[in-house]
């Protein structure tokens, strides 16, 4: 009987304990405050030009936080010419997006400037040829300078870049970690 009233007795605690610390933990919440990053393909489309040349062209919709960046790597061909541009859609905060094409460590565009690029723009153009000496990866790097994580921009963009003779995909958009 003693043994009974102790297993019982045990179940009970147990159940109680388990209890507490399940209750303990529905209270908790997690607040993140790296800023998030998200995108939308909104056509990819190739084309070939008079000469026979086939291009890729591909359109983004991309929203960053306050205080991120969005990077578009593209892997070129030395000889490759790239266009882009890029526009922010009802930008919240006037158009606060800094703009940077990098090669390694070289900024390829924009030119003349220092710092995060074109900063305060709505809207860029630009064209760049890949070079050797530069490499052959190459990064878009869209950035939301306001600091306030909740003050989101949203960017139209659209790149064009000669088509992989290999038919491999020469952009990429790297995944985002927290």
């Amino acid at each position: 009987m003693k043994k009974n009233k102790y297993i019982v007795l045990s179940i009970l605690i147990g159940s109680l304990l388990a209890t507490m610390m399940l209750t303990g933990c529905t209270g908790q919440t997690t607040t993140s405050t790296t800023p998030t990053r998200v995108y939308s393909i909104v056509k990819i489309t190739e084309i070939t030009d008079l000469q026979g040349v086939k291009w890729e062209d591909y359109q983004l919709r991309l929203t960053i936080e306050g205080g991120g960046t969005f990077p578009i790597d593209l892997n070129l061909t030395p000889g490759d010419i790239v266009s882009c541009w890029y526009t922010t859609e009802k930008p919240t905060s006037g158009g606060n997006v800094g703009f940077q094409v990098d090669a390694g460590a070289t900024v390829v565009y924009p030119t003349g400037t220092t710092g995060s690029g074109a900063a305060g723009n709505t809207s860029d153009k630009f064209t760049f040829t890949a070079s050797q000496a530069n490499g052959t990866s190459y990064m878009l790097i869209f950035h939301n300078s306001l600091s306030d994580i909740n003050s989101k921009e949203t960017i139209y963009t659209e790149i064009n870049y000669p088509a992989n003779s290999a038919g491999a995909d020469s952009i990429f958009i790297p995944l985002q970690t927290n």
